[in-house]
């Protein structure tokens, strides 16, 4: 059985995952040593956050590599059935990253030795979830009110002008990117590749803006 491959496609697919996956390693290696000198636990967060972002960006290039490799043979893996279960690892890497972005704003007033593990339990309920339902829009609508919470939590908290105005532009970049992200990474039949291909520009843009800010916040 023949089944439809387009590599224009699956061209950018990769090189867009790649870039984003790089970035956020980066992000993470970059805050190593601000984290290092400080040990501060809002910036272990927000490294771990970019992790677990880089971690789902992995495995969804890793995805595209088997369903690649295997196109054409006996070991084909319809994506129908492999994309419940990539979503599921996606759901909880993306959902423990957002946890992450919102522990590490919050931190001070939780003050909750078992943080993590609460944070870790929400990510795994939501994966299972989305496996078990099958529904996007599950996961989609879940973690866009948990970055919206986090964005809320940020406008709130901070006193001061200069780093509030600084912050909230940050958070609110990252909202937009995993808005747009969203779009692109869960399957609408009414999406075209031409307009997935815009929304994989404008996602990288704001993903490379994001980067930038963080490194100007680290001088």
């Amino acid at each position: 059985m023949q089944h439809f491959f387009d590599p224009w496609n699956f061209g950018t697919q990769i090189v867009y995952t790649i870039i984003i996956f790089i970035i956020c390693f980066l992000i993470y290696f970059k805050t190593k040593e601000a984290y290092s000198l400080t040990k501060h636990r809002g910036i272990k967060y927000f490294r771990d956050a970019f992790l677990f972002f880089g971690l789902a960006y992995l495995v969804r290039f890793l995805m595209e590599i088997v369903f690649f490799s295997t196109r054409g043979s006996h070991l084909f893996i319809p994506r129908f059935y492999l994309f419940p279960i990539i979503l599921m690892l996606i759901g909880y890497l993306s959902t423990i990253a957002i946890l992450n972005l919102v522990f590490s704003i919050s931190w001070k007033k939780i003050n909750n030795h078992y943080l993590l593990l609460v944070g870790h339990i929400i990510a795994v309920v939501l994966a299972v979830v989305t496996f078990l339902t099958r529904s996007h829009d599950i996961l989609a609508y879940l973690q866009l009110a948990l970055l919206i919470v986090a964005l809320v939590i940020n406008f709130v908290s901070k006193k001061k002008k200069k780093k509030f105005c600084k912050n909230n532009v940050l958070y609110t970049l990252i909202l937009i990117f995993w808005v747009v992200n969203l779009w692109i990474i869960l399957p609408r039949k009414f999406l075209s590749l031409e307009l997935k291909l815009v929304f994989e520009i404008v996602s990288l843009v704001v993903f490379i803006i994001i980067y930038f800010k963080v490194l100007k916040w680290l001088k």
